[in-house]
């Protein structure tokens, strides 16, 4: 944005300079060249005097000297012709320049235009405008004659090479000049592009960080136009009203859990015991459902403090290692996997992965990823760690897999697909692993495995040292 607004300045200064310019130039060359063309003429007005008595007598000797010794003063080519257009005197007497019947070139002047309009009564030279790129000669001539009867016509060819590099230099001071306007505009356009986007930017990488829970960011209103001044207040303080209200919620949802763990560790506490009191078989039945049901509710509560806890960002970061971890985990599951009858296997295409997580993260996501895995009818589940371009540890399982649409929600609180209302859980396993992942700095992607089922993969950011060598995987 600072380019565009700088470029519009200076596009306006030149638009400016050159509406100013353009016409000065203008008239700077019409001026000079009806000086020069002034000159030419009060030459041709003497010439003419002294030639009617010659045209009348025919006596052209004192007419030829005096255009000889003005070439040779003045450089100036002139030629007398009578009124049957012959060439009376000229001081060319090759004729390459006054030529009468050749057509103008770049070269050539038109001398036989000129002369036949001093022979209609015209004096020729006043209309010439003589530009840096032309023309290259100026031909002025004039009728001889008294009393209105035209006799012949004087006629001169100069040079304008002289005008035409006096032009040009002038043209090059006048640009010169207003370089200098030019370059100060451009200097106080960009001192004022970085004066009004400074707050922008400010602001810019200020939701950015906003965006990413960066929720104590704020912006100093000390720069920028009053409009963006108040812009940036009341950025302040939609971030406070956002930061207050998350912390409220963050604060409600820690206490609601930890006031209503108590109270539901005590009521399981009371319904086991009341499984030893003597119960009918359907009394049985509905106290082993009243025990998963608030065996449910206490994972629930401890999935929201964890989830309470994440947002909080308490846990310090570590460095651990993938493999280590990877391969602690699959050793933990696999009583269970053997138990379900599916095949859990660790495929590790490096020795090492150093990575960066929260405490205990890595081993929360794999937990939450495998147990998925293992409960939705895969019979081979394999936990994969890479590192071809960073660190990448993947949980592929052969199951039936979700949906594009289900993949999109499945990271969502709470939230459960249509056919996996009757398997246990509560729907916060991939809520927290997508937490526990970006806490740590990484990001979890759910995609379709080849051949069905589904790939859940986990892009770390990798550690620059490696793990303790005493450090446990979990």
């Amino acid at each position: 944005m600072r380019r565009h607004l700088v470029r519009s300045y200076g596009a306006l200064l030149v638009a400016v300079l050159l509406s100013l310019a353009v016409p000065l130039a203008a008239a700077s060359v019409g001026r000079d060249s009806q000086h020069l063309a002034a000159d030419r003429l009060s030459d041709v007005a003497y010439l003419a005097k002294l030639a009617e008595p010659a045209l009348r007598t025919g006596e052209s000797a004192a007419l030829d000297t005096a255009l000889s010794r003005y070439e040779q003063v003045y450089d100036i080519h002139g030629a007398v012709i009578d009124a049957d257009r012959r060439v009376v005197v000229s001081s060319d007497p090759t004729g390459r320049i006054v030529d009468l019947a050749a057509a103008a070139t770049a070269d050539r002047p038109d001398t036989a235009g000129a002369v036949r309009r001093a022979l209609a009564g015209e004096q020729v030279g006043f209309d010439t405008r003589v530009w840096p790129w032309g023309p290259e000669w100026l031909v002025v001539a004039a009728p001889i004659g008294t009393g209105g009867e035209v006799s012949g016509a004087v006629v001169t060819v100069s040079s304008t090479a002289g005008l035409r590099a006096a032009t040009a230099r002038n043209w090059l001071l006048v640009a010169a000049a207003a370089t200098a306007p030019l370059g100060l505009c451009v200097l106080a356009a960009n001192w004022l592009a970085n004066w009004t986007l400074r707050p922008v930017r400010r602001l810019d990488a200020a939701a950015q960080e906003l965006a990413a829970d960066g929720y104590a960011v704020r912006v100093p209103a000390d720069a920028g136009p009053p409009e963006l001044r108040r812009l940036v207040q009341e950025f302040n303080q939609m971030a406070d009203t956002v930061a207050e209200a998350l912390a409220r919620q963050r604060a409600f949802v820690a206490q609601a859990s930890h006031q209503l763990r108590n109270p539901l560790t005590a009521l399981l506490l009371r319904i086991e015991t009341l499984g030893e009191e003597p119960l009918t078989p359907d009394g049985r039945i509905d106290h082993r459902l009243a025990v998963e049901e608030v065996e449910r509710l206490h994972q629930m509560l401890e999935g929201l403090l964890t989830l309470a806890r994440i947002e909080r960002h308490d846990d310090p970061i570590e460095t651990i290692d993938a493999v280590a971890t990877a391969a602690a985990r699959v050793r933990a599951w696999q009583p269970l996997a053997r138990a379900r009858g599916v095949t859990l296997a660790l495929d590790a295409t490096v020795p090492a992965a150093p990575v960066r997580s929260v405490v205990t993260g890595l081993c929360q996501i794999l937990d939450a990823l495998i147990d998925n895995a293992l409960k939705f009818g895969a019979r081979t589940v394999t936990v994969r760690v890479t590192d071809d371009d960073g660190p990448r540890v993947e949980v592929v399982d052969d199951g039936r897999g979700m949906t594009p649409e289900q993949r999109q929600r499945a990271t969502e609180r709470f939230w459960r697909a249509g056919d996996a209302q009757n398997q246990a859980g509560h729907g916060l396993g991939l809520s927290i692993a997508t937490a526990l992942t970006e806490a740590s700095g990484g990001t979890l992607v759910l995609a379709g495995a080849d051949g069905g089922g589904l790939r859940a993969g986990l892009e770390l950011r990798p550690a620059a040292q490696p793990p303790p060598a005493a450090a446990p995987a979990c």
